[in-house]
């Protein structure tokens, strides 16, 4: 398959907004590697915008940006190409080495590894290189793989018609781990303060070399763009807009996709609008397109990486943190539900039991009163009834009576006897009958 894929190339390095003519390379402290052929013994070859066949070691591609001040930062991105060169020298890539992508992805570490070795032992036997450091990304295309290793905060882009433009590497920077826990967004790294701080290269003393690596399919018409950050530092990767106010007149996909007829004219058009954006820094692209031989890109809903499975120990540690979060939320929900249940639970048994309560009747202990007790009481509170009654209204005369025999007096009697009983019972002083003594004669006679 790699005898029908054809790609073409364009390359460009240049001190930019560090131009100082008595400096070492006029102030240039990136450096680049470009080979079409692996597999021929014309080391570090291309030609701008001719299309070539890919052969079966591929061709690769790397970018180094050096860091440590005059005299130090383009000693040690030289270092770093020249690590480069030599393990991909003739006779040094086989094709086990190239057949696959675990063996590519372990030897392109390899070479990282080396090359923050050298830098080391280099600043170590010159005071005046210590400190000194350098980036370093590499990509290597075989068939319709890209393989891509990288340490620092250089970058290598993929644009097609069909996606846009895709960010393949991710930034080893301090802005970049604000914007992983969400202090920021990417976008935001661009006008970060502190985005030129990198948290991970060649010839750090702190810590040894820990390049990331990816794997990724080719397409057709895809053009891969890897860069220092003196590109990717003053254009936006497309429009950004803060508070509706467009931040850049210039954008890196829109430039490529306006000027891919020609690889040539599409390096200068990006150093152009770099220049225009007030570049600080040095500059270096390298272009490739793959012209023919691999289908077109499927569309993407969104932007993805591919291949999670083949990132390396820093995206590894972030995978894990992805999972323990939701984890935890999970097992706090189950916690408040069990506490509810239970609260649930003791609030309805207690609503039962009160209503057990209220509905049975209780039982008041009084004393016991027998039939001619009530009878007291009720004929003690008529008697308190009538009592009133007396005081209020004044004493009518009475009416005269009939008389009465002796059998209804001593009737009589018979009734009034209990009740005088009861009366005496209750405390009451018993009024006297007249009729059993005499006879009241009627008023109004002579």
């Amino acid at each position: 398959m790699s005898k029908n894929i054809t790609f073409r190339l364009a390359a460009y390095t240049k001190a930019a907004g560090k131009f100082d003519p008595n400096a070492p390379n006029k102030g240039n402290e990136d450096n680049f590697y470009l080979d079409d052929d692996v597999s021929d013994e014309n080391l570090s070859h291309y030609e701008t915008d001719v299309v070539t066949n890919l052969s079966s070691l591929g061709m690769v591609m790397a970018v180094a940006d050096g860091m440590g001040g005059m005299n130090a930062g383009e000693v040690a991105s030289e270092i770093a190409i020249e690590t480069v060169k030599d393990f991909f020298g003739i006779g040094r890539v086989t094709s086990l080495i190239a057949s696959n992508h675990e063996s590519r992805k372990k030897y392109l570490e390899q070479v990282i590894i080396e090359a923050d070795n050298r830098i080391k032992i280099q600043a170590s036997q010159n005071s005046e290189q210590r400190g000194m450091g350098s980036t370093l990304i590499i990509a290597w295309i075989v068939g319709n793989e890209l393989t891509l290793s990288w340490l620092g905060d250089s970058r290598c882009y993929r644009y097609n018609d069909i996606n846009g433009l895709e960010l393949l590497s991710k930034d080893h920077s301090y802005v970049q781990e604000l914007a992983d826990k969400g202090v920021i967004t990417y976008e935001q790294t661009f006008i970060h303060p502190q985005n030129n701080i990198v948290t991970r290269s060649l010839g750090d003393e702190s810590k040894k070399a820990k390049p990331d690596t990816r794997l990724f399919s080719l397409y057709k018409g895809d053009i891969i763009l890897m860069c220092s950050d003196g590109l990717s530092g003053v254009l936006f990767d497309r429009e950004f807009y803060l508070e509706n106010n467009l931040l850049s007149t210039y954008n890196i996909e829109d430039i490529i996709k306006n000027n891919k007829s020609s690889l040539q004219a599409c390096r200068e058009a990006l150093f152009d609008a770099a220049e225009k954006s007030d570049w600080y820094d040095n500059v270096t692209v390298i272009l490739c397109e793959i012209t023919d031989g691999l289908p077109l890109a499927p569309k993407k809903v969104k932007t993805q990486q591919e291949n999670t499975d083949n990132f390396t120990e820093a995206p590894k540690a972030s995978s894990k943190k992805s999972w323990k979060k939701p984890l935890i939320i999970i097992l706090a929900c189950c916690i408040i539900c069990v506490v509810a249940a239970i609260c649930t639970i003791r609030y309805l048994n207690n609503n039962k039991q009160a209503e057990k309560s209220s509905q049975t009747p209780t039982q008041i202990q009084t004393p016991k009163t027998t039939p001619t007790e009530k009878v007291e009481d009720k004929e003690d509170s008529q008697a308190a009834k009538q009592e009133p009654e007396k005081a209020k209204k004044p004493a009518k005369p009475k009416k005269p009576e009939t008389p009465t025999t002796n059998q209804d007096n001593s009737n009589k009697q018979k009734e009034t006897k209990p009740q005088n009983e009861e009366g005496n019972k209750g405390g009451l002083t018993p009024v006297p009958n007249n009729n059993n003594t005499q006879e009241q004669k009627p008023s109004g006679g002579k």
